[in-house]
């Protein structure tokens, strides 16, 4: 027998069923709900829910009250994409894209070589969930550079937290004596930086671990 209501029509535990057993449910929703629907739909693929096997037979009805409430807890990225949460569980390079950092110029001059020199890093959000401190030490790495320098910081505590696709800075002092490795720092265009380990704090209590083997 049909089902006059769309929304009690469940969702196939096999996404790729989606497109042929609700298309013609799809469209009978309203066009917020195709929409919220379709991010509903968008999330539980991209955490690998439906091909666990993992999510139960849920319904339209229950999916879109599923969404609504995930948006609101989570504005700033309904779909759940490169969420902090999927990205523990995965390689590094993931937490990389989502916490990128980068070296601000820093105007030195000759006899700055063998002094403490004030570093600057531009920590930036790409997560869901505010950044609430950091520590760890960073790598930078430059062409003109035979091996990268690292340098360590300690517990920086961001007030008030980095909130998502905003950015915050870490400020350390660092002895320089390469000569370089200054003439990198002064050149930041051409400088990456990586978080080789640390912890990033979330405020929501979740820890974001890097340990970069590679970084030598």
């Amino acid at each position: 027998m049909p089902q006059n209501d769309p929304s009690k029509q469940t969702i196939p535990t096999d996404s790729d069923q989606w497109q042929k057993k609700l298309g013609n449910t799809f469209e009978q929703l309203s066009n917020n709900d195709r929409q919220l629907l379709s991010r509903y739909m968008l999330r539980m693929k991209l955490s690998d829910a439906y091909e666990s096997g993992a999510m139960p037979r849920t319904t339209i009805k229950q999916a879109l009250v599923q969404q609504r409430e995930y948006e609101r807890l989570h504005p700033n990225n309904p779909t759940g994409r490169k969420s902090p949460i999927v990205a523990n569980n995965q390689v590094g390079a993931v937490d990389a894209q989502i916490y990128p950092i980068a070296l601000l110029p820093v105007k030195t001059s000759d006899d700055d070589s063998l002094n403490q020199v004030k570093l600057q890093f531009m920590l930036s959000n790409h997560g869901s969930i505010p950044i609430k401190s950091f520590k760890g030490s960073l790598l930078m790495k430059d062409a003109k550079l035979t091996q990268g320098k690292r340098f360590n910081v300690p517990l920086t505590q961001f007030v008030p937290p980095i909130v998502p696709e905003q950015s915050g800075k870490v400020v350390i002092e660092s002895s320089i004596e390469d000569i370089n490795v200054m003439r990198a720092i002064r050149n930041a265009q051409d400088v990456t930086i990586e978080i080789s380990e640390g912890t990033l704090t979330l405020t929501d209590g979740q820890k974001i671990v890097f340990r970069n083997e590679l970084a030598k």
